[in-house]
């Protein structure tokens, strides 16, 4: 293995819900600017005019207008809504109001994990709470700050994209050695030996689309970590297993779709569902030592149950399967 990158794709059942990828939503007109009645760092405005919704997925990167931003969470736009949506600024020293009407850009890559476990981690103390489910932009601009610092980049404006810009040789040597296959619904990345964090849509094509700027932020922790060997299919097995007896805690979402939330054994992440469809799943590797079942999340439905009743795709005769209701092959993609 070459570098400190493992990633293992997942595989899983037949899509119900039709949606876009938020890039692809991007291409076919979808706009998002700041708020029209004054600029705010954590809030963008997104105007959908399609007949299909259009997924924005946790961590991808806008840039342009005022400052560079992050989505804060998961949310799936309606066809033909205006919607506003949480954000965290990743440009901490850039505020230009003379660009304030200017449409933001999809960015090559989405923030780095590390980053989006710690707002993911505050989103979820938020949301707990009954507030609004933010991260905490102090925070984020430490993080990146720190980003930097570790890495040996630098950015007058104290961009993230800079950081990625900088290394961006480096980080295309690390992506190679990861494949895209097709019906491929996610991935497992493993950073140093250790998972990192699990990606996951419904649509195979939208994935297709979220793959690139994911792996560049996943490459961007690794450049930090010691090379180490590929963990086996039986510890991604398990991992996979964990994320999955795990119940959500669920709420109204921004969007289409309700919002679940999930802490224990080890893992912690968040969902976006539809109807028992499991939209969208991100899991981290946490920690905390937070329990995983108090009396009040036994009566939660597991994550499993959104896809109960599908059985996962074949696949090609050289992988073997993860038990559950996603899928990965036996051998990772590694960097």
């Amino acid at each position: 293995m070459v570098g400190a990158l493992a990633v293992f794709p997942l595989f899983g059942p037949e899509p119900q819900l039709d949606y876009l990828a938020f890039a692809d939503g991007v291409d076919r007109g979808v706009r998002v600017h700041e708020l029209s009645g004054g600029a705010s760092v954590n809030d963008l405005s997104v105007v959908n005019p399609l007949d299909l919704g259009v997924l924005l997925y946790d961590g991808e990167e806008v840039l342009g207008a005022q400052q560079n931003r992050t989505f804060d969470v998961s949310v799936l736009v309606p066809a033909g809504a205006k919607l506003d949506v949480p954000v965290s600024c990743v440009e901490h020293g850039r505020w230009d109001g003379s660009r304030h009407g200017e449409a933001f850009a999809s960015a090559p890559q989405a923030a780095y994990p590390e980053l989006r476990r710690m707002k993911a981690a505050r989103v979820r103390e938020q949301a707990s709470a009954g507030l609004e489910a933010r991260a905490a932009q102090s925070e984020v601009w430490e993080e990146v700050a720190a980003k930097h610092q570790r890495i040996g980049t630098r950015s007058t404006t104290g961009a993230m994209h800079d950081a990625f810009e900088q290394r961006r040789d480096r980080l295309g040597e690390l992506r190679t050695g990861i494949a895209s296959h097709a019906g491929q619904v996610g991935m497992l990345a493993a950073v140093g030996g250790r998972f990192s964090v699990l990606d996951h849509v419904s649509r195979p094509e939208v994935f297709t689309i979220l793959q690139e700027p994911l792996v560049q932020g996943y490459a961007l922790d690794a450049l930090e970590a010691t090379p180490s060997g590929a963990p086996s299919i039986e510890d991604a097995s398990s991992f996979v297993a964990q994320i999955f007896e795990q119940r959500l805690f669920e709420s109204d979402g921004v969007g289409l779709g309700r919002a679940g939330r999930f802490e224990g054994d080890g893992v912690a992440g968040a969902a976006l569902l539809c109807g028992n469809e499991l939209v969208q799943l991100t899991a981290f590797r946490d920690e905390s030592g937070e329990a995983g079942d108090s009396s009040a999340a036994a009566r939660r439905a597991r994550i499993r149950r959104h896809l109960a009743g599908e059985r996962p795709r074949q696949r090609e005769p050289n992988s073997a399967g993860i038990a559950g209701p996603l899928t990965a092959t036996k051998r990772p993609s590694a960097a």
